[in-house]
């Protein structure tokens, strides 16, 4: 404000030394002609005295209520294409409502993008708002940022001012010639390489995370080979002669069929089936496993059934074929356990081997076993 009011004090000095005097001078024999009046008067007089004039004075009018405005850019010195942040900054009297003209253009070298605001106080009591304007550069050389122009409301009128202009300074990104516009030589051919598939894999393995990938994995394939491996002498000891059978096509043995394999393998590790005062027993036992077996995979209460009643109870949740097998091993079983049959111990054995298969054939339902069949 202070540079302000000095300028209107110079400027009203200059227009007061340039208007002539309101007459003019008796003395002077040519001062008939001269011009008299105010400094808008025109013409010019016809004597040789001080009092001629040559046109309309003209008065400079500054607006003691605009505010302080100025612009610097940051950096001023890139590439071309490059961004820099133009800061735009005016300070105002309280009560006055300053903001940008818009749009904000500033020519056909620079392209305007986004913009954020701050308002803060300063030391003096004037709010100070600052703009800061992200700007890209396309052009080369030396450029100059024209003034952006700043709206006000104060004192209830409108005005507007304008900030400096900023210089700033664009190189090119061909090269390092001091002409910017010169365009680098042709480089010459460049041989490329393709590396081969175990030099990449050795690059991928110096970093120690894929090494650390990669010893995961392959002790997890070992600990799932050794799984499936232990698994199958598990099943194999479970089922002992069916162990061929099993394998085409293999079926995987569930909980409910493990638990009935394991009650079978028991009875035979137990030599009731040897001795001919337990051999009996070891019947009763078989029957109790598998009723137990046909009970928990069907959902049927065996326990106060008699073989007639459960394979009514399991007609339609077995194909053809189980269905006569377990049949079949129920007249066996039955002959021996309610008929006082005697049994060999090789037929014992035999009855047990049937047991087992008859587990095995029972783990699928109808349909499942159909599908398997006609595959």
């Amino acid at each position: 404000m202070k540079k302000l009011a000095l300028i209107a004090l110079l400027a009203v000095g200059a227009v007061a030394a340039a208007q002539p005097s309101g007459s003019a001078s008796g003395s002077d024999p040519g001062s008939a002609g001269s011009s008299t009046g105010s400094a808008g008067a025109t013409g010019s007089g016809s004597g040789g005295g001080a009092g001629t004039g040559s046109g309309s004075a003209i008065f400079i009018q500054i607006d003691p209520a605009a505010p302080e405005v100025s612009a610097v850019a940051s950096p001023t010195e890139l590439k071309l294409g490059g961004r820099f942040t133009l800061f735009v900054t005016a300070a105002m009297d309280t009560g006055q409502e300053i903001n940008l003209r818009e749009p904000v253009e500033l020519g056909g070298a620079f392209e305007v993008g986004k913009r954020v605001s701050e308002d803060r106080v300063r030391s003096d009591g004037k709010r100070v708002r600052e703009w800061q304007i992200e700007v890209r550069a396309w052009e080369l050389g030396d450029l100059r940022i024209p003034p952006v122009a700043v709206t006000f409301t104060a004192l209830g009128h409108a005005g507007q001012v304008e900030t400096n202009s900023v210089p700033v300074h664009v190189t090119g990104v061909l090269g390092d010639s001091d002409d910017p516009k010169l365009m680098r030589d042709n480089a010459p051919p460049l041989e490329l390489h393709e590396k081969s598939l175990l030099a990449t894999i050795v690059d991928w393995l110096e970093d120690p995370l894929h090494l650390g990938i990669l010893v995961g994995v392959l002790v997890g394939a070992w600990m799932g080979w050794r799984f499936r491996k232990l698994r199958r002498r598990r099943v194999t000891r479970l089922v002992g002669g069916l162990a061929p059978m099993m394998n085409a096509p293999r079926r995987k043995i569930d909980m409910t069929s493990e638990r009935a394999l394991e009650r079978l393998l028991s009875i035979e590790q137990s030599g009731a089936l040897t001795k001919e005062t337990e051999r009996r027993s070891g019947y009763a036992e078989m029957t109790d496993v598998v009723r137990d077996y046909l009970g928990a995979r069907f959902g049927v209460m065996t326990g106060e059934m008699t073989s007639a009643e459960l394979l009514l109870a399991l007609t339609g949740k077995l194909d053809d074929g189980a269905t006569a097998l377990i049949e079949r091993w129920l007249g066996r079983v039955d002959v021996v356990k309610y008929g006082n049959f005697p049994a060999s111990r090789d037929e014992a054995y035999e009855t047990l081997e049937a047991a087992r298969t008859l587990v095995v054939s029972a783990q699928q339902p109808r349909a499942a076993s159909a599908k398997e069949a006609a595959s």
